[in-house]
């Protein structure tokens, strides 16, 4: 149960919401990461998503600052999601596997500079993901 006159701010894994809590902390705005379990272990295992705990009256600028912290994310250099390393290459997928994107984009009339074929992969801990 989340502390009274607190809310909260969903991040999706903890890596983000300390990186968010951070933040926060350079805006001047106090806040706490939590969830359930309040565990930094259960976290980092099940890579949940995680609340980054503000006081009522500062949600609204902190919730407005959490879009301006995702959209700095692209810009930054990348970091694997699971474990937080910043040991990671980036791959582009094959083009065999470029195909359905294709004729979905066609299909759906939809521009293919929407569609990312950027993957990575982290060095550490093996994680691959697409951004």
């Amino acid at each position: 149960m989340k502390p009274d006159g607190m809310k909260g701010i969903s991040c999706n894994n903890i890596i983000e919401a300390e990186g968010f809590r951070s933040f926060l902390q350079e805006a001047g705005i106090e806040s706490v990461v939590y969830d359930e379990t309040n565990s930094k272990v259960a976290r980092a295992v099940l890579d949940q998503a995680v609340d980054v705990l503000v006081k009522e009256e500062n949600y609204e600028k902190a919730r407005k600052l959490y879009q301006t912290f995702l959209a700095d994310q692209p810009s930054l250099l990348p970091w694997c999601p699971k474990c937080g390393s910043e040991n990671v290459t980036a791959r582009q997928k094959s083009s065999a596997r470029q195909l359905p994107r294709f004729l979905a984009a066609l299909l759906m009339f939809v521009p293919l500079g929407i569609c990312n074929t950027e993957k990575f992969v982290c060095n550490d801990c093996g994680h691959k993901w697409e951004r």
